[in-house]
């Protein structure tokens, strides 16, 4: 498939739509560069090995009470 066959159906997306298809291309290309799979592949292994973050410590980072 080329992108001028599917450009006439991302026209008729809606906005909200089009924000959906354009984070889901964004994922694609992230997932699919070695720096993203190896930093994936080490917060994996510290996850594994113990080293987890509370709801509450996620949140103080996050910036949200």
């Amino acid at each position: 498939m080329i992108f001028a066959e599917i450009k006439p159906q991302i026209e008729q997306l809606s906005p909200g739509e089009m924000i959906k298809a354009l984070a889901y291309l964004k994922h694609l290309l992230r997932a699919s560069t070695v720096g993203n799979q190896q930093d994936l592949a080490r917060r994996h292994a510290e996850i594994e090995a113990g080293r987890k973050v509370s709801l509450g410590e996620a949140k103080q980072r996050l910036g949200n009470p």
